[in-house]
């Protein structure tokens, strides 16, 4: 299967329907999925397995509310190695960066992005298929799992802030003020978001922990190196580009990468293009993320992080990461 969707969502969405052993048959019909695969995997399920599970659980549920009732129980640690990241981080900003950043490892349905202004601080998500039945399940499970982290990450409710729905308000509308107590919750928004004030951002994490912020970070890079190898031209490129830099500590360039994918430098271009993206902004988040892990490492220097990425002047690589991160290595580091 390809991995559009963590198993461990479909278990949720199961045991929040409770639907007994002969129910389970009917859920799983035509998803290509067997109850065994489904208690016990690790893996994923397809878009067309998720639709037709998605599909067959709202037959199955007399509660209109299904999927806010299972985002709501999809607190942290059930989202594997990320939400363990998100429960060590240091603020809940940095809890937020990290589900935006991992949040590949469990689903290609819909990508997270973090915004930030004055006044608020924004998780957006953006989904990748036409919005149907499906979409609109995974928009209101999702926002309701981010609402619920959320008030775990801070251990204390929400009290500002708004939910953002691109769909006007369904027939089950009146279950969403109880679901998402304390925030505004608004239908017909240009983009599926969860925003909170600007300040939340700053506050600490209850649960924070350094040393398992750092293996939990390890195991979802290695998810996303393990899912890349078998993901997008995009993802391919990504792989190749890390392993480069590892191996060879010098900044890898478009003639290498196409020689690995054996197509020329051109071919390689024009296919990106195809995905929407361009060498130049694979190779940056390659070198932003090599400079981050670097820089987590006190012993070494911001010239040795430089070199190692294949700068020969410190004044080039300090402008690359003020590029990529809006700040100076010195205050990354800091922070």
């Amino acid at each position: 299967m390809t991995p559009d969707l963590a198993m461990t969502y479909c278990r949720m969405i199961a045991r929040t329907l409770e639907p007994g052993r002969d129910g389970l048959q009917a859920l799983l019909e035509g998803t290509g999925v067997d109850p065994d695969t489904l208690e016990n995997s690790d893996g994923f399920i397809d878009w067309p397995g998720a639709r037709r599970l998605i599909a067959n659980a709202l037959a199955l549920s007399p509660h209109p509310d299904l999927a806010l009732r299972t985002g709501l129980r999809a607190l942290p640690a059930m989202h594997g190695a990320m939400g363990m990241a998100a429960m060590a981080s240091a603020t809940l900003r940095d809890a937020m960066t990290l589900f935006a950043r991992f949040n590949n490892t469990r689903t290609r349905i819909f990508s997270t992005s973090l915004l930030e202004d004055a006044d608020t601080i924004t998780l957006r998500l953006d989904f990748a298929h036409e919005q149907d039945y499906a979409v609109r399940f995974l928009t209101e499970s999702a926002l309701a799992s981010a609402f619920a982290c959320h008030v775990v990450l801070r251990g204390q409710p929400i009290q500002q802030g708004a939910v953002h729905f691109n769909y006007p308000p369904p027939p089950h509308a009146d279950f969403f003020p109880a679901a998402f107590g304390g925030v505004e919750v608004v239908f017909d928004a240009p983009t599926v978001a969860l925003t909170l004030p600007a300040r939340y951002g700053d506050e600490p994490v209850p649960s924070h922990d350094r040393e398992l912020l750092w293996m939990s970070v390890q195991q979802c890079e290695a998810r996303q190196e393990a899912l890349r190898r078998h993901g997008t031209l995009s993802d391919q490129v990504l792989t190749l580009l890390h392993e480069h830099l590892l191996r060879n500590n010098a900044e890898p360039n478009l003639e290498s990468t196409a020689a690995a994918l054996h197509v020329s430098p051109r071919t390689l271009i024009r296919r990106l293009k195809q995905e929407g993206m361009r060498f130049q902004t694979l190779r940056d988040q390659t070198l932003a993320r090599r400079a981050g892990q670097l820089l987590a490492l006190p012993h070494y220097t911001v010239a040795a992080v430089a070199l190692e990425l294949g700068y020969t002047d410190v004044a080039s690589f300090r402008r690359a990461f003020r590029r990529w991160f809006g700040t100076s290595p010195s205050a990354f580091r800091r922070q």
